[in-house]
């Protein structure tokens, strides 16, 4: 029952059985579920107005993560998100919850190329995260042997392991696998590696393909929602294959129906019984692809942009986004490397540090810096006149200066900056 929704329109051209169905899970949540016996005590089951719902904020479930709950006395497992972006959510999930995301989630890797007889070395979370679980028992439903090897260990026993288990698929993150990838100097015989976590660029392609010889399939989800989509071989988006999905397109500013492919992705989730979630932004801003892929599938891609929340406020008003950021690098490198932006500072003076892996010269990282200046207009006034704001670039090929999160993730803005009073 997946439903793409991007137009008004396409609110009122829903099959009538799929408005029902809908109409009837509404009604369910209204009824059983605290926050939404609440907050849509006012709103009619009636999906052609369904994008009037308001929207599910990530605050209200970090903050009271209970009132999601419809059946608390079923719920078996409970999971948290990494808090990247935010702070952490707690998720709850009953048997017929967790049996629908395995099924989900073993789509999606028979979808990347996942067969029986694959070794994989799983380098995800296996506590309180949901991730790890999820991918063993995908991976055992397709007759592939798992390693959970998920966050312990040094980079060189896991290299190392690798090696002694003849692993020829990893799951990990895409920097977590580019950073194996730059360590690693022996023989591995992997054919491809499933990223999650964040979004995937060419630098982490080249690196692994060049260590390894080996391909990077993405796999997309989030710990509200689990998985939803993967990567085929024609690396064109990402295929959507949650049949129990609510895919919208809206506005990021208006939060209505975009009237498009690109906006902000609200998501609602299906037939759960313990968290249940309705019109939940998850912070991303995607492009929706419904033509069929090369690879011969008519199921909708997504093509992700960027994340909603990776603009840059600096104390004096400057709002920096990071598409022209990526620019002056690419301008002056040839492609979007992997790249972190470290905040510090306070009022009056911040420092902005941009680390790029990539070895160079001197030169070379004030052609970068020129580059970046004259991207950015504004920032170049705060750096060269105001003297408000400091830049560096450092240029790092052995990731030592990079901030990786124990997940084994690489924020692209890390803000260290001292609060104001």
């Amino acid at each position: 029952m997946l439903i793409v929704l991007k137009d008004k329109k396409d609110y009122d051209r829903l099959e009538p059985e799929l408005k029902d169905k809908v109409n009837s899970y509404i009604c369910f949540a209204r009824w059983y579920v605290p926050y939404y016996r609440r907050s849509l005590q006012d709103f009619c089951a009636d999906f052609s107005r369904y994008y009037e719902m308001p929207l599910t904020k990530e605050d209200i479930l970090s903050s009271d993560p209970l009132s999601f709950v419809a059946f608390q006395d079923r719920v078996v497992r409970a999971t948290t998100s990494g808090g990247t972006s935010g702070k952490r959510k707690m998720i709850f999930r009953t048997e017929e919850d967790l049996d629908r995301s395995v099924e989900t989630v073993t789509k999606i890797f028979r979808g990347a190329g996942v067969k029986r007889g694959d070794r994989i070395a799983i380098l995800q979370p296996f506590d309180m995260w949901n991730t790890g679980h999820h991918a063993m028992a995908a991976f055992q439903r397709l007759g592939a042997l798992s390693f959970p090897l998920g966050l312990s260990g040094t980079d060189e026993y896991v290299l190392w392991l690798l090696e002694r288990l003849c692993c020829n698929v990893i799951f990990a993150t895409p920097s977590r696998a580019s950073f194996l990838a730059s360590q690693h100097k022996g023989v591995l015989c992997l054919e491809r590696v499933l990223c999650t976590g964040e979004p995937i660029l060419e630098a982490h392609r080249e690196s692994v393909s060049k260590a390894w010889g080996a391909e990077i399939f993405g796999t997309y989800g989030t710990e509200e929602f689990d998985g939803i989509a993967y990567e085929c071989a024609a690396h064109d988006g990402y295929h959507l294959v949650d049949e129990d999905l609510i895919v919208e397109i809206v506005d990021p500013e208006t939060l209505m129906p975009a009237g498009g492919r690109t906006g902000l992705l609200v998501l609602s989730k299906i037939n759960r019984t313990g968290t249940v979630l309705l019109r939940y932004a998850v912070g991303d801003i995607v492009e929706v692809d419904e033509k069929p892929c090369r690879c011969g599938s008519s199921a909708p891609r997504l093509k992700f942009i960027r994340r909603a929340s990776e603009i840059i406020y600096l104390y004096n008003g400057l709002k920096i986004s990071l598409e022209p950021l990526e620019g002056a690098f690419r301008a002056v490198l040839g492609s979007v490397p992997l790249y972190q932006v470290l905040l510090e500072g306070s009022v009056g003076k911040e420092r902005i540090t941009l680390i790029i892996q990539k070895g160079g010269s001197d030169d070379l990282r004030e052609r970068v810096l020129r580059s970046v200046l004259s991207s950015i207009p504004d920032l170049e006034e705060a750096y060269a006149l105001d003297k408000t704001t400091d830049i560096k670039v450092v240029l790092d090929e052995s990731f030592s200066s990079f901030i990786m999160t124990r997940r084994g993730k690489l924020p692209r803005v890390v803000d260290r900056r001292k609060p104001t009073t």
